[in-house]
């Protein structure tokens, strides 16, 4: 979805394609890719089903409680 480190051979998606897709199918769609604290509310309204978050986590000082802040955002998204 975002600009990542550890994903260089792809393109940032926009949430219009992300929306596309979600409402081309009948099957959950989950986002990855450079998803964070900072960026993932902008996924709010795409459809997505849910994200896949990898460096956000293991990067953190704090995995616990950084953990605790991206599911609170998470929840905030489909509400």
């Amino acid at each position: 979805m975002f600009p990542t480190s550890t994903k260089t051979d792809v393109e940032q998606m926009s949430n219009d394609t992300l929306r596309a897709i979600c409402g081309a199918v009948d099957v959950p769609v989950v986002a990855i890719g450079g998803i964070n604290r900072g960026n993932l509310l902008k996924l709010a309204g795409s459809g997505v089903d849910g994200v896949a978050l990898v460096s956000a986590i293991f990067s953190a000082e704090d995995i616990e409680g950084t953990c605790r802040e991206l599911r609170a955002l998470a929840e905030q998204m489909v509400s």
